[in-house]
């Protein structure tokens, strides 16, 4: 009977862990779901992470395919989610889904662009990672955005320098 008795707390132990394990991924799942806001930077108005992480896009990718895997994510890693990614901020809803990227994780696409940051971004160099390798800062319209060659032109009275951001 002793044994019994153990034997039933064992099961029910066990049935109350493997419960609260499902719960417990249930509420992990929702609070990992991707963020994409939009924030003003020097290249203009720009996509970045929940966090303020500047996102970018790989003009190397197909659809459905992003071409950065192996150690390329370790520079770039891809924008991954459990849920549905949610927009703030000035992105847009309508514009965020979803690809199987590299090792078969959920990346966040923008515009059909598989999202990606860039590992040596920092507080002071926010956007480092523009025209590295094919990748570009992504606009709030789902396009990259490229810095525009610096052009001088002359005439017989004057000339004229002009540098900026084109999307």
């Amino acid at each position: 009977m002793k044994t019994r008795t153990v034997l039933l707390v064992a099961v029910a132990l066990a049935a109350v862990a493997m419960t609260s394990s499902a719960f417990g991924r249930s509420a992990h799942s929702a609070a990992t779901a991707a963020v994409v806001s939009a924030k003003n930077s020097s290249l203009g108005k720009i996509l970045v992470t929940g966090s303020g992480q500047t996102l970018y896009l790989d003009t190397a990718d197909k659809p459905g395919h992003p071409a950065c895997t192996g150690g390329c994510v370790g520079i770039w890693p891809p924008l991954k989610t459990s849920g549905a990614p949610k927009a703030t901020g000035g992105a847009k809803a309508s514009d965020l889904g979803t690809t199987k990227g590299p090792g078969g994780i959920k990346q966040v696409t923008y515009s059909g662009h598989p999202l990606y940051t860039f590992s040596t971004d920092s507080k002071s160099h926010p956007t480092s990672g523009e025209g590295v390798n094919g990748f570009y800062v992504v606009s709030t319209n789902g396009s990259k955005i490229t810095k525009s060659t610096k052009t001088t032109t002359s005439s017989s009275s004057s000339s004229s320098s002009s540098t900026g951001y084109h999307y």
